[in-house]
This record gives C-alpha cells, structure tokens and sequence, in this order.
C-alpha cells in the first residue's frame, strides 16, 4: 500500500475533584475545572475519526460527549486504565507518606520495577498492557488508514508511551523525565511507509 500519515492526540484527563490522593484505578470524577480544561483542550480539534478511551469515568464521560458531538465512533478499553496501586490506590498522599509498613510508597517511587503495591499492578504487566495497546493501534492505523484519533488516558499511561514512542529502557524509569499536566494534549504523528512499517514522532 501507498505511504500513509495519522495523527494521534494523546489527552490526559482534566483536574479530579479529589485532591492530593494517589487515583490509579479508582474511579473519581472531574471537578468543573477538570471538564473545562478537556473542553479547551479540543476546542481546535479537526478531522477526528475515532475516540479510544480508558473506561475510568474521568476519562470516559468526556469521550462520550466529544464522540456523540461529533458522530464519531467511540472505543473504551481497560488497557488505558491507569497503574493500579492496590492497597494505595485512592488514599491521599499525606496518609500513605506517613505509613511505616513494608513496602513503603517511596520504595515503589525508588525502584517500581522491583516492588509493587500490596495487591496492585507489577510495573511490568502495566508496561505489557500498555506497550501491547500501541503495538495494536499501529497495526490498526496501517490497516484502516484512520487520519487522526483522540486518546483520553491517564499520565501514568502517556509517560509509558512516550518512553516506548523515545526507545528509552523500559526498567530505567527513565519515563518520569516528563511531566504531564491535567488536560494536555501531546501529538504525535505516525507515518506509515510503504511496506506497512510505522514510524512516530513526537510534534511540538
């Protein structure tokens, strides 16, 4: 097939209306500025064909919305999920800071690729899902020549994929280099070329 060009827009859910707390997979909604920042952030959008989302409610009401607006197909999937930190997962930082109990949350944030949260996700199955998830959209953007799709996720999961999209080493934790802020927007361009092989980058 003919080389081929699509975009991607990778959109990290706004502000929660819970705040100082470690989310991961529980299911806290957007406070009114959380929503106002995902509808900024789109305002410009044009020539979107499909909406992926997580299917944490701060991630997929906004996608309802924008793919009912817009008459555009919407798929939520739990491989944009964010991390899910177990036992952790939902406290506020300041309460989990002060537990003494092993593992800490500062050994997960010293060495994720060593310890994992008390009944949560190993760092590996999360970069798996996550590396999984971008190895199928390639293939489903070689075949389907989609030009340009928004993706509602979290910034645990952007962090992974701009790690994968960089070729940084996946144990380095290399990935915490970037920071990503409630309601932004990250492009990235994928060219496809002529034997199907897709080649990112990353658009400032």
């Amino acid at each position: 097939m003919p080389p081929f060009s699509s975009r991607v827009y990778l959109l990290r859910h706004g502000e929660l209306i819970e705040q100082g707390v470690l989310a991961g997979h529980t299911d806290f909604l957007l406070s009114e500025l959380g929503r106002a920042q995902l509808h900024q952030a789109c305002n410009e959008l044009t020539n979107i064909e499909l909406v992926q989302s997580s299917t944490l409610k701060r991630c997929s009401e906004f996608a309802r919305s924008f793919s009912h607006a817009k008459k555009i197909p919407l798929f939520l999937t739990d491989q944009l999920r964010e991390f899910n930190f177990g036992d952790w997962d939902g406290c506020k930082y300041d309460d989990l800071w002060q537990q003494t109990d092993s593992p800490s949350l500062g050994d997960f944030w010293q060495s994720p690729w060593q310890v994992t949260p008390p009944h949560g996700e190993s760092m590996r199955d999360f970069y798996q899902r996550i590396a999984t998830w971008w190895q199928t959209l390639l293939i489903d953007i070689a075949s389907n020549r989609t030009q340009a799709q928004l993706v509602l996720t979290h910034a645990g999961v952007i962090k992974q994929l701009l790690g994968i999209i960089c070729q940084l080493p996946k144990e380095s934790n290399q990935q915490n280099i970037f920071s990503i802020g409630y309601g932004k927007l990250i492009c990235i361009d994928i060219y496809i070329d002529d034997s199907d092989k897709a080649w990112p980058r990353i658009v400032f």
